[in-house]
Protein backbone atom coordinates (compact mmCIF):
# COMPACT_ATOMS: atom_id res chain seq x y z
CA UNK A 1 0.00 0.00 0.00
CA UNK A 2 1.27 3.48 -0.97
CA UNK A 3 0.72 6.51 1.48
CA UNK A 4 -0.75 10.02 0.92
CA UNK A 5 1.12 13.29 0.95
CA UNK A 6 -0.68 14.95 4.32
CA UNK A 7 -3.76 13.15 3.39
CA UNK A 8 -4.48 15.56 0.16
CA UNK A 9 -3.89 13.42 -2.59
CA UNK A 10 -5.56 10.59 -1.44
CA UNK A 11 -6.66 7.66 -4.10
CA UNK A 12 -5.70 9.93 -7.12
CA UNK A 13 -3.45 9.88 -10.18
CA UNK A 14 -1.53 13.23 -10.47
CA UNK A 15 -0.90 13.59 -14.57
CA UNK A 16 0.99 16.41 -15.95
CA UNK A 17 1.17 16.23 -19.42
CA UNK A 18 4.28 18.01 -21.59
CA UNK A 19 6.20 20.11 -18.80
CA UNK A 20 8.76 21.82 -21.31
CA UNK A 21 11.78 23.29 -20.64
CA UNK A 22 13.76 25.56 -23.42
CA UNK A 23 17.64 25.35 -22.79
CA UNK A 24 19.47 28.05 -25.10
CA UNK A 25 22.61 27.09 -25.97
CA UNK A 26 25.13 29.77 -26.06
CA UNK A 27 26.72 29.62 -30.10
CA UNK A 28 28.44 32.21 -31.37
CA UNK A 29 26.29 31.81 -34.91
CA UNK A 30 23.10 30.63 -33.61
CA UNK A 31 20.84 29.86 -30.50
CA UNK A 32 19.24 26.62 -31.46
CA UNK A 33 17.05 25.64 -28.67
CA UNK A 34 16.49 22.01 -27.23
CA UNK A 35 12.98 20.85 -26.19
CA UNK A 36 12.83 18.70 -22.90
CA UNK A 37 9.24 17.24 -22.68
CA UNK A 38 8.52 15.40 -19.07
CA UNK A 39 5.81 13.25 -18.41
CA UNK A 40 4.76 12.71 -14.63
CA UNK A 41 2.24 9.86 -13.66
CA UNK A 42 2.56 9.55 -10.11
CA UNK A 43 -0.81 7.48 -7.99
CA UNK A 44 -0.96 8.36 -4.71
CA UNK A 45 -3.52 6.23 -2.03
CA UNK A 46 -3.71 6.20 1.43
CA UNK A 47 -2.02 4.49 3.66
CA UNK A 48 -2.01 4.71 7.67
CA UNK A 49 1.43 4.86 8.50
CA UNK A 50 3.91 6.50 5.65
CA UNK A 51 7.10 4.44 4.07
CA UNK A 52 9.90 4.98 6.07
CA UNK A 53 12.40 7.35 3.38
CA UNK A 54 15.60 8.73 3.26
CA UNK A 55 15.55 12.57 3.21
CA UNK A 56 17.57 11.93 -0.37
CA UNK A 57 16.19 10.59 -3.07
CA UNK A 58 16.22 7.97 -4.74
CA UNK A 59 15.85 6.99 -8.64
CA UNK A 60 15.81 3.42 -10.43
CA UNK A 61 15.19 2.16 -14.12
CA UNK A 62 11.36 1.06 -15.37
CA UNK A 63 11.40 1.66 -19.12
CA UNK A 64 12.82 2.62 -21.88
CA UNK A 65 11.67 3.37 -25.41
CA UNK A 66 12.56 5.35 -29.04
CA UNK A 67 10.35 6.42 -31.23
CA UNK A 68 10.23 8.47 -34.57
CA UNK A 69 7.46 10.85 -35.50
CA UNK A 70 6.24 12.03 -38.55
CA UNK A 71 8.81 9.42 -40.12
CA UNK A 72 10.45 10.67 -43.57
CA UNK A 73 8.71 14.49 -43.06
CA UNK A 74 11.66 16.92 -43.61
CA UNK A 75 10.03 19.24 -41.74
CA UNK A 76 8.20 17.60 -38.99
CA UNK A 77 9.93 14.06 -38.25
CA UNK A 78 10.99 14.37 -34.66
CA UNK A 79 13.74 11.62 -32.55
CA UNK A 80 12.08 10.79 -29.22
CA UNK A 81 14.17 8.90 -26.72
CA UNK A 82 11.32 8.20 -23.95
CA UNK A 83 13.46 7.10 -20.03
CA UNK A 84 11.24 6.00 -16.96
CA UNK A 85 12.00 6.05 -13.73
CA UNK A 86 11.07 5.84 -10.39
CA UNK A 87 11.57 8.32 -7.90
CA UNK A 88 11.02 8.39 -4.01
CA UNK A 89 12.12 11.39 -1.38
CA UNK A 90 11.51 11.12 1.94
CA UNK A 91 10.23 14.78 2.79
CA UNK A 92 8.70 15.08 -1.08
CA UNK A 93 10.74 17.81 -2.11
CA UNK A 94 11.54 16.85 -5.41
CA UNK A 95 10.96 19.15 -9.04
CA UNK A 96 12.24 22.52 -9.66
CA UNK A 97 9.87 25.34 -11.82
CA UNK A 98 11.08 26.53 -15.34
CA UNK A 99 11.58 30.10 -14.07
CA UNK A 100 13.76 29.32 -10.84
CA UNK A 101 16.75 30.69 -11.78
CA UNK A 102 18.39 32.41 -8.88
CA UNK A 103 20.33 31.11 -6.42
CA UNK A 104 21.21 28.26 -5.67
CA UNK A 105 19.57 27.27 -8.72
CA UNK A 106 21.02 29.69 -10.93
CA UNK A 107 22.64 28.58 -14.17
CA UNK A 108 25.84 30.28 -13.49
CA UNK A 109 27.93 32.37 -11.31
CA UNK A 110 30.02 35.34 -12.78
CA UNK A 111 33.55 34.79 -11.85
CA UNK A 112 35.17 38.05 -10.66
CA UNK A 113 39.00 39.14 -9.94
CA UNK A 114 39.91 41.98 -7.65
CA UNK A 115 36.43 43.02 -7.73
CA UNK A 116 36.11 42.96 -11.43
CA UNK A 117 33.93 40.62 -13.98
CA UNK A 118 36.86 38.13 -16.12
CA UNK A 119 36.65 38.62 -19.36
CA UNK A 120 37.78 36.23 -21.85
CA UNK A 121 41.47 36.63 -22.31
CA UNK A 122 41.83 38.72 -19.88
CA UNK A 123 44.27 35.94 -17.88
CA UNK A 124 46.58 34.11 -19.78
CA UNK A 125 46.21 31.12 -17.80
CA UNK A 126 42.54 30.99 -18.20
CA UNK A 127 40.94 27.90 -20.01
CA UNK A 128 39.80 28.20 -23.87
CA UNK A 129 36.63 29.23 -24.61
CA UNK A 130 34.14 26.50 -24.14
CA UNK A 131 30.19 26.98 -23.08
CA UNK A 132 31.23 25.42 -19.72
CA UNK A 133 33.62 28.32 -18.72
CA UNK A 134 32.37 31.04 -20.58
CA UNK A 135 28.76 32.88 -21.24
CA UNK A 136 28.84 35.44 -24.08
CA UNK A 137 26.63 38.37 -23.21
CA UNK A 138 25.24 38.61 -26.33
CA UNK A 139 23.69 35.20 -27.19
CA UNK A 140 21.88 35.97 -23.67
CA UNK A 141 20.68 39.04 -24.59
CA UNK A 142 21.54 40.83 -21.30
CA UNK A 143 24.41 42.97 -19.97
CA UNK A 144 25.37 40.86 -17.69
CA UNK A 145 28.07 43.06 -16.21
CA UNK A 146 26.38 46.41 -16.54
CA UNK A 147 28.55 47.90 -18.50
CA UNK A 148 26.48 49.64 -21.33
CA UNK A 149 26.74 46.69 -23.58
CA UNK A 150 26.55 43.48 -24.57
CA UNK A 151 29.80 42.73 -26.60
CA UNK A 152 31.48 40.75 -23.43
CA UNK A 153 32.24 36.86 -22.88
CA UNK A 154 32.72 36.41 -19.36
CA UNK A 155 34.40 33.37 -17.65
CA UNK A 156 31.59 31.59 -15.16
CA UNK A 157 31.10 29.20 -13.20
CA UNK A 158 28.55 26.33 -14.08
CA UNK A 159 26.35 25.48 -11.53
CA UNK A 160 25.32 21.75 -12.18
CA UNK A 161 22.23 22.33 -9.34
CA UNK A 162 20.16 24.69 -11.87
CA UNK A 163 19.37 20.73 -13.15
CA UNK A 164 17.58 17.72 -11.26
CA UNK A 165 18.14 15.46 -13.79
CA UNK A 166 21.34 14.48 -15.37
CA UNK A 167 21.50 11.83 -18.21
CA UNK A 168 24.71 10.10 -19.52
CA UNK A 169 25.20 8.13 -22.74
CA UNK A 170 27.09 5.25 -22.68
CA UNK A 171 27.99 3.18 -26.05
CA UNK A 172 29.95 -0.20 -26.07
CA UNK A 173 33.02 -0.16 -28.38
CA UNK A 174 34.90 -3.27 -28.45
CA UNK A 175 32.96 -4.72 -25.71
CA UNK A 176 33.64 -1.92 -23.47
CA UNK A 177 31.08 0.90 -22.98
CA UNK A 178 32.38 4.39 -22.97
CA UNK A 179 30.68 7.67 -22.29
CA UNK A 180 29.84 10.01 -25.40
CA UNK A 181 29.59 13.61 -24.44
CA UNK A 182 26.57 14.92 -26.31
CA UNK A 183 27.85 18.85 -25.81
CA UNK A 184 30.75 17.41 -27.91
CA UNK A 185 28.88 16.18 -31.10
CA UNK A 186 28.45 15.68 -33.94
CA UNK A 187 32.07 15.01 -34.90
CA UNK A 188 33.88 17.09 -36.42
CA UNK A 189 32.02 20.17 -35.31
CA UNK A 190 33.29 23.51 -33.33
CA UNK A 191 31.16 21.50 -30.75
CA UNK A 192 33.99 18.93 -29.66
CA UNK A 193 36.24 21.73 -29.04
CA UNK A 194 33.23 24.40 -27.10
CA UNK A 195 31.17 22.03 -25.69
CA UNK A 196 28.41 24.10 -26.77
CA UNK A 197 26.37 20.98 -28.29
CA UNK A 198 23.12 19.80 -26.55
CA UNK A 199 22.99 18.36 -23.45
CA UNK A 200 20.24 16.14 -21.75
CA UNK A 201 20.72 17.49 -18.13
CA UNK A 202 17.29 18.78 -17.43
CA UNK A 203 14.16 19.45 -14.96
CA UNK A 204 11.36 17.68 -14.11
CA UNK A 205 8.54 20.14 -12.70
CA UNK A 206 7.41 19.75 -8.61
CA UNK A 207 5.37 16.84 -7.30
CA UNK A 208 2.33 18.12 -6.90
CA UNK A 209 -1.28 19.76 -7.70
CA UNK A 210 -1.24 22.74 -6.02
CA UNK A 211 -1.62 25.94 -7.08
CA UNK A 212 1.97 27.01 -6.17
CA UNK A 213 3.49 23.12 -6.36
CA UNK A 214 7.37 24.18 -5.50
CA UNK A 215 6.32 25.96 -2.31
CA UNK A 216 4.19 22.92 -1.70
CA UNK A 217 6.41 20.43 -1.71
CA UNK A 218 9.25 22.22 -0.36
CA UNK A 219 7.28 22.65 2.94
CA UNK A 220 5.06 19.57 2.49
CA UNK A 221 8.05 17.30 4.80
CA UNK A 222 6.13 14.12 3.87
CA UNK A 223 7.92 11.17 1.88
CA UNK A 224 7.26 10.87 -2.26
CA UNK A 225 7.46 7.99 -4.82
CA UNK A 226 6.40 8.17 -8.05
CA UNK A 227 7.22 7.79 -11.80
CA UNK A 228 8.78 10.65 -14.02
CA UNK A 229 8.73 9.82 -17.38
CA UNK A 230 11.73 12.07 -19.33
CA UNK A 231 11.30 12.42 -23.09
CA UNK A 232 14.51 13.66 -25.03
CA UNK A 233 14.20 15.14 -28.26
CA UNK A 234 17.14 15.12 -31.26
CA UNK A 235 17.76 14.69 -34.80
CA UNK A 236 21.36 13.40 -33.31
CA UNK A 237 20.23 10.12 -31.88
CA UNK A 238 20.10 7.99 -35.07
CA UNK A 239 22.95 9.59 -36.97
CA UNK A 240 25.17 8.69 -34.15
CA UNK A 241 23.97 5.90 -32.49
CA UNK A 242 22.05 4.01 -35.75
CA UNK A 243 23.61 0.42 -34.84
CA UNK A 244 25.06 1.11 -31.36
CA UNK A 245 24.76 -0.58 -27.82
CA UNK A 246 23.86 2.00 -25.68
CA UNK A 247 22.98 2.75 -22.30
CA UNK A 248 21.91 5.35 -20.28
CA UNK A 249 23.04 6.52 -16.26
CA UNK A 250 21.21 8.65 -14.78
CA UNK A 251 20.62 10.49 -11.21
CA UNK A 252 18.10 13.03 -9.79
CA UNK A 253 18.64 15.80 -7.56
CA UNK A 254 16.30 17.34 -4.81
CA UNK A 255 15.56 20.67 -3.65
CA UNK A 256 17.82 20.46 -1.30
CA UNK A 257 20.84 19.64 -3.70
CA UNK A 258 20.77 15.84 -2.38
CA UNK A 259 22.00 13.75 -5.19
CA UNK A 260 20.71 10.56 -5.84
CA UNK A 261 22.16 7.03 -6.44
CA UNK A 262 23.35 6.93 -9.99
CA UNK A 263 20.77 4.33 -11.40
CA UNK A 264 20.95 2.95 -15.17
CA UNK A 265 19.22 1.14 -18.30
CA UNK A 266 20.04 -2.14 -18.98
CA UNK A 267 21.90 -2.35 -22.89
CA UNK A 268 20.24 -1.62 -25.75
CA UNK A 269 19.51 -0.40 -29.39
CA UNK A 270 17.59 2.02 -30.71
CA UNK A 271 15.93 -0.34 -33.00
CA UNK A 272 15.42 -2.80 -29.89
CA UNK A 273 12.94 -0.25 -28.34
CA UNK A 274 11.72 1.68 -30.92
CA UNK A 275 8.05 2.01 -30.28
CA UNK A 276 6.05 1.90 -33.88
CA UNK A 277 2.83 4.30 -34.60
CA UNK A 278 0.59 2.71 -33.63
CA UNK A 279 1.44 1.05 -30.29
CA UNK A 280 0.44 1.58 -26.59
Amino acid sequence: MRYSLRGVFANISIIVLIYRLFMQQKLKTATPIVLLSFILLLGISNCNRPPELPDEPTVSFENIEFEIINAGDPLFEENVLRLSMKVSDGNGDLGLDGDESAGIYAPFELVTDGGNFVEFGDRPDDPPFSCLEYVIEDQENTDLNKDGDLLDTLKINFNKNQFNVEVDFWVKKNGFFEEIDLRAQPPGSSNQNTLCGISFDGRFPCLSAQDNPCDFVTNSNSPIEGTVTYEMKSGLFLPLFRTDTLKLRFLIRDRALNESNVAETPEFTLQSIRKVNGEG
